[in-house]
């Protein structure tokens, strides 16, 4: 079977997570694989990247704009004339209706797969008229959707019946090092990479450091927050009304190895999100071997077992008792971590891949794709 392939987003072209997709599972023996991207790349080299690994891209200009629609329609159409694919899979909704109308107008009836990356699920109104929007698009567009967890396969009920579960991969440069948390488990150093918005609760490990450095008097706790966003200067405001800025450090925007290398500085990572699709923030973490404390969110409960191999909380006093019970007992620290490294193989791409292709060999032979 051939699949056309989009690696490309909104506002960002060819993505990093994509790009890594994409060289993992152009290793199937019985899928042939076509990529589509737009003119843009989320990080410089990934298109180097995708030639190095000897895969043909097609680039399509404007692809990632909401713009000339009609015009990318027939630029999507002549694709599919030349490449005579039997699946599409696409990533953002743009995509979806493109495909559709192009699946429409071409006499090659291409069946179509959506991957569910997000709902603007931070904000809970607009999520909520996204959840019902995209439900109603995939139920008639797509004939397969993969969501990234659980969690998400639960939010888009009305489409179950053509859903599956097909987790994102970990980049395999994560499971190159041996456990973290068994170096040393002292001082307690926590870590939390990802936006200052709406949603993403960095205010929640803060407020618990505050309350866990009141009762037990531990002052060589560190938490390290990179990112940037909107709310970065009120955390940081935050951090020295507690007087805490010298536990708390906002070291800014970091490259994907820069924050691999902040990782194996830390032995606790704490995510206190709303809400995530996936969430590498939880992923990355899990498969170094760090003692992951998560909100019940994204791929949360699909991996983690509490007081086995994480913990789970929901609020902020909750992270602060794990925290004062894991300074209590450390060994619990390097523990969880060994016990991650049992099933953190489940989330490396070729196993992801290997997956993808046996969920659609099913489908085929059911003859619901």
């Amino acid at each position: 079977m051939k699949v056309a392939m989009f690696l490309s987003s909104h506002n960002i072209g060819l993505s990093t997570l994509l790009t890594e997709q994409a060289i993992h599972f152009s290793k199937l023996h019985d899928l042939e694989f076509v990529f589509l991207t737009g003119e843009n790349e989320q990080e410089k080299g990934l298109k180097k990247k995708l030639i190095d690994c000897h895969l043909a891209y097609t680039i399509i200009n404007g692809l990632d704009y909401h713009q000339d629609f009609w015009k990318l329609v027939n630029k999507f159409w002549s694709f599919v004339a030349t490449n005579q694919p039997d699946i599409v899979h696409v990533q953002t909704n743009w995509q979806l209706i493109i495909s559709a109308l192009v699946k429409l107008r071409s006499t090659k009836k291409f069946k179509i797969i959506y991957t569910i990356h997000g709902y603007r699920h931070n904000k809970k109104y607009i999520s909520y008229i996204a959840l019902l929007v995209i439900q109603f698009l995939l139920s008639i567009f797509a004939d397969h959707v993969f969501a990234a967890s659980t969690a998400v396969y639960k939010k888009f009920n009305f489409i179950q019946k053509k859903t599956s579960i097909l987790p994102l991969g970990v980049d395999e440069s994560f499971f190159s090092s041996d456990i973290q948390t068994c170096v040393a488990s002292t001082p307690l150093t926590i870590i939390f990479p990802g936006q200052f918005r709406v949603g993403k609760n960095q205010h929640l490990i803060i407020n618990a450091v505050s309350q866990y450095i009141a009762k037990t008097k531990d002052s060589t706790i560190q938490v390290y927050l990179p990112g940037e966003g909107p709310l970065k200067s009120s955390y940081q405001s935050l951090t020295s009304q507690l007087d805490l800025s010298s536990n708390i450090h906002f070291p800014g925007q970091m490259s994907r190895d820069e924050i691999l290398s902040l990782y194996k500085k830390s032995n606790i990572a704490i995510i206190p999100s709303n809400s995530e699709t996936f969430g590498h923030a939880i992923a990355e973490p899990f498969v170094l071997g760090l003692c992951v404390i998560s909100r019940r969110t994204g791929i949360a409960e699909d991996i983690i077992i509490p007081s086995d191999n994480g913990f789970l909380f929901d609020s902020d006093q909750q992270i602060a008792d794990i925290l004062i019970e894991l300074y209590k007992s450390q060994n619990t620290i390097c523990q969880t971590g060994l016990n991650t490294f049992k099933t953190r193989d489940f989330l490396r791409w070729q196993n992801i891949a290997n997956l993808y292709s046996e969920t659609i060999s099913k489908l085929y032979k059911e003859n619901t794709l």
